[in-house]
């Protein structure tokens, strides 16, 4: 990856008129002439440099691998509870976190408090890297210091097979199932020069162009459902872009969360996505990977060619 524009040349205030004619001085002597080689890298330099990735080589916030279900039995949870020894080595914190359940019945309504519970790895900085969380709903695993998908999947995957392996004999009504991203970018310069196509392309397929012209705030939530040969079914895929101003200097920010997903049609036609394995061949594998494939798709039809560099997505290699 060829990363010369990456250098910026900084220049104080009190030298921008000095700076302007050492890097367009071929500009400011007739309309003309040719811009200098430092010229032109200066001007590609800060159109990349308005907006910066969330951190050094890419933009993710976070990674989260998640299976929905109907409320899970008592027993079942209790059953995923007590695998934590089995992944004590890779998230050593383990909190507890109870929540409510509300249930209707011909007497009226009742709240009953169900187990549940966060487990958690933190760097030596105290930075919170993994994190596991099961409910009576739902079992997540996040990912918030990402690295690269061959380092995290092997990691997720070896804290989700334990949880699920404890309940393989239990039902377990699997609704939703899948991987979500979330990218982030900061706007870095002057907000009078706010121009969101220096990293979104204008003419992307995801996001109208009417809704680009909203200045430093807008929404746009969209989804859509892809047939996949692989997996012999349709993947569902919800795109949710965020532009907002961060206080306390209302900084613009702008956020990317993808997901890729199975949802449920019919009664047990995900059962086989709670089944771990092997990570080579079991079918929650080859969703998650086509997840992440569509994920690194997706970013390259919405994002400037720029930034696709700078976040190591420049090139389909």
């Amino acid at each position: 990856m060829n990363f010369q524009y990456r250098q910026t040349t900084v220049w104080p205030d009190r030298c921008v008129p000095i700076a302007a004619r050492l890097l367009h001085g071929d500009k400011m002597r007739g309309s003309h002439a040719r811009a200098s080689p430092l010229s032109m890298i200066f001007e590609r330099t800060t159109e990349t440099r308005m907006f910066e990735p969330l951190n050094k080589g890419h933009a993710i916030s976070e990674a989260i691998f998640f299976f929905e279900f109907e409320n899970v039995p008592a027993n079942t949870l209790n059953a995923m509870l007590k695998s934590y020894p089995r992944v004590a080595e890779i998230l050593p914190r383990n909190e507890e976190m109870p929540g409510m359940v509300f249930e209707q019945s011909s007497a009226g309504f009742s709240m009953n408090q169900v187990p549940g519970a966060e487990w958690k790895h933190f760097k030596p900085d105290g930075y919170l890297d993994w994190l596991a969380r099961l409910t009576t709903n739902s079992v997540s695993v996040h990912c918030t210091d990402y690295t690269r998908w061959s380092e995290v999947w092997p990691i997720a995957y070896d804290i989700l097979g334990p949880i699920f392996r404890a309940c393989d004999d239990h039902p377990l009504p699997l609704v939703n199932v899948g991987l979500r991203y979330i990218d982030r970018f900061d706007f870095n310069g002057d907000p009078a020069d706010y121009d969101v196509s220096m990293l979104i392309r204008p003419d992307n397929p995801h996001i109208a162009p009417q809704v680009l012209r909203g200045g430093t705030r807008w929404h746009n939530y969209t989804g859509w459902f892809e047939p996949s040969e692989h997996l012999k079914i349709a993947v569902l895929q919800q795109l949710n872009v965020d532009a907002v101003e961060q206080p306390p200097k209302n900084l613009p920010i702008v956020s990317i969360t993808h997901a890729s997903l199975l949802r449920r049609q019919r009664p047990g036609q995900l059962d086989d996505y709670r089944r771990f394995t092997h990570i080579n061949d079991s079918p929650v594998s080859k969703l998650m990977e086509l997840a992440h494939d569509n994920n690194q798709k997706l970013l390259r039809e919405v994002l400037t060619d720029n930034m696709l560099q700078r976040i190591g997505l420049g090139s389909e290699e």
